[in-house]
């Protein structure tokens, strides 16, 4: 499983309130040992440094408790393993905020765990999570943001919310509520996909067709991430730009699954 990330603190900003983080683990299971993968990031806000101990705060717990939950035997079920260590992230961004200087801080988190051929991700806020191949750039997150909800509603179109005067604000967080559960998908990988993840200084500003066609035309994920931060740049490097790249291996193939499906149907 190869993987890089890069965390930029952009053009604008005084301070990188962004936090990556990037586990590789094996793990023991009755078909064997499967290579295993958690990726997160997040994309803090506050006065001050809060946004900073925000981030970097629900990142750490969350990965304490997922990895600590993974271990176990026997294991709970993915999803919910990630379900609750956001839970437990969000608690202690609550119980951190009740600090004086930190009062008003919360934090995005995008998580993807890859077992196998098998992706599991949990969303809140407006960092993505993408999946790219040859054949399509799929975006598996949706942003819990006011534009979103405007474009759901049929009152913006995509290309409008992009330049919307409301496109900063974020209505779900870690840190804000004790009600903050996070989207739960579970997707099947085959070979050639990549995937990555991002915080808003990325896809806030670059679109996502330039994403996947730098992902895409670079066979050196370290390269990948170094373009996709120059282009942030280019475009003005307003927000902290991070972004995490990972290509699992050993996956099945598309296009088997595709002859496999069409011979059980013409049987």
């Amino acid at each position: 499983m190869e993987t890089a990330y890069s965390c930029d603190t952009g053009l604008l900003r005084a301070l990188n309130e962004d936090t990556v983080l990037c586990t590789r683990l094996d793990l023991e299971t009755h078909l064997g040992v499967i290579s295993a993968g958690l990726f997160t990031v997040a994309d803090g806000m506050g006065g001050h440094n809060a946004g900073e101990v925000a981030s970097d705060l629900a990142t750490r717990t969350f990965h304490v408790e997922c990895i600590s939950r993974l271990l176990d035997r026997p294991a709970a079920p993915p999803l919910s393993i990630l379900s609750d260590a956001f839970s437990k992230a969000n608690r202690s961004v609550l119980e951190a905020a009740s600090d004086r200087d930190l009062q008003g801080m919360g934090t995005t988190l995008t998580a993807a765990l890859v077992i196998g051929s098998d992706m599991f991700v949990a969303h809140i806020g407006d960092s993505r999570c993408y999946i790219i191949n040859e054949r399509e750039t799929i975006q598996v997150t949706k942003d819990h943001s006011v534009v979103q909800q405007l474009v759901d509603a049929g009152i913006v179109t995509s290309e409008e919310a992009k330049t919307h005067p409301r496109k900063n604000e974020i209505t779900r967080v870690l840190g804000y509520s004790e009600d903050a559960a996070p989207d739960l998908h579970h997707i099947k990988l085959y070979a050639g996909d990549q995937i990555l993840l991002c915080t808003d200084g990325l896809c806030g500003v670059l679109a996502t067709e330039k994403i996947s066609e730098t992902v895409r035309s670079s066979n050196n994920l370290n390269q990948s991430c170094i373009e996709l931060t120059a282009q942030a740049y280019l475009a003005g490097g307003p927000d902290n730009i991070s972004v995490v790249i990972v290509k699992p291996d050993n996956l099945p193939s598309w296009h088997a699954l595709i002859t496999a499906h069409t011979t059980l149907r013409t049987v």
